[in-house]
């Protein structure tokens, strides 16, 4: 049973880039209300290092306030649960990482239940680290998917995105990870080399299709370096579309991400909504084999991060 004092919370989920708040039902999950803003870590950091009168903490600590703010006044002094890059070094209040393993169902993740000097009650999420990666936020979204990963006796739990996570799971806990820059490789190339002018986004269909599987096959073979070059090449002397060869440089980049998943026969979980899991789930097929690809639905995707934290909320309260 869930403590009445528990009844509702405040989902923060504070990334590098982007900021949301959503007030939660704790019992249903219903999201009763949701605001967001651009105004990821990075952003706020760079204010507070622009200013001398607050110290992080309290500058964070005030644009926090600010927001929850906009809340229903009624739940405005709910319990934050805080995810994500609010417990890095450039964010809220910096939390030292949890180490691997960690079990599927958070015991073992790091958190901090504090009040802040303007009087917001939250509860801070650390994040993870290994040897070969380290991750902030989406060790809660992990968490919340054990009901989709429990049957399993291992497996692979894919988060694509501009550091793309490699998950490793087995006897009900996650083991190791990887992290890919596979988001941020592309982001780059493709606005800011020499390839930039010969790349251009564009819907999704049969022949861009063609081209995508064709850079997987190169990035697979671990030829991606010497391969993209040659997109410009298609380009300027075989006059290819660019809009074909954005999907030449993703899939060559997706194919490298997925060169070392070749040796094992172990499950491939994607999680993932929209084109990038129509990308990766046909990486997997084309590469790995659709026996071992296995799509989290969007649903499942959609309540990861709230079901983790209330899982967090649930552990602290024990």
């Amino acid at each position: 049973m869930i403590p009445r004092h528990m009844d509702y919370f405040i989902s923060c989920d504070w990334g590098t880039s982007n900021f949301r708040l959503r007030l939660v039902k704790t019992s249903s999950l219903e999201i009763l209300h949701e605001h967001r803003t651009d105004h990821g870590v990075r952003a706020v950091f760079q204010q507070y290092s622009n200013q001398n009168n607050l110290s992080q903490v309290d500058f964070f600590a005030e644009y926090l306030a600010k927001q929850v703010r906009t809340l229903p006044h009624p739940h405005q002094q709910q319990l934050v649960v805080l995810s994500g890059m609010a417990s890095s070094n450039i964010g809220l209040m910096e939390l030292e990482y949890a180490e691997m393993p960690f079990d599927l169902s958070g015991k073992g993740l790091h958190w901090k239940r504090t009040t802040l000097e303007n009087g917001l009650d939250i509860l801070l999420v650390s994040g993870v680290k290994c040897q070969t990666g380290m991750m902030r936020g989406e060790e809660v979204q992990a968490i919340g998917m054990e009901s989709c990963l429990q049957d399993h006796h291992q497996g692979i739990l894919i988060l694509p995105g501009t550091h793309s996570k490699h998950i490793t799971f087995e006897k009900g806990a996650f083991t190791d990870l990887k992290t890919f820059m596979t988001g941020e490789l592309f982001d780059i190339i493709s606005s800011k080399s020499i390839l930039a002018n010969s790349v251009s986004e564009s819907p999704w269909n049969g022949e861009r299709e063609r081209s995508f599987v064709e850079g997987l096959l190169t990035g697979a073979d671990g030829k991606m370096t010497a391969g993209l070059f040659g997109i410009r090449a298609k380009h300027v002397i075989e006059n290819a579309s660019r809009e074909n060869n954005y999907y030449l440089l993703s899939g060559m980049l997706i194919g490298d991400e997925l060169l070392g998943l070749k040796t094992s026969n172990i499950p491939i979980f994607i999680a993932a909504t929209g084109r990038l899991a129509l990308l990766y789930q046909l990486a997997v097929k084309t590469l790995l084999g659709e026996e071992r690809l296995i799509s989290l639905g969007d649903s499942n995707l959609e309540k990861a991060l709230l079901i983790g934290q209330r899982k967090i909320l649930m552990l602290h309260g024990e």
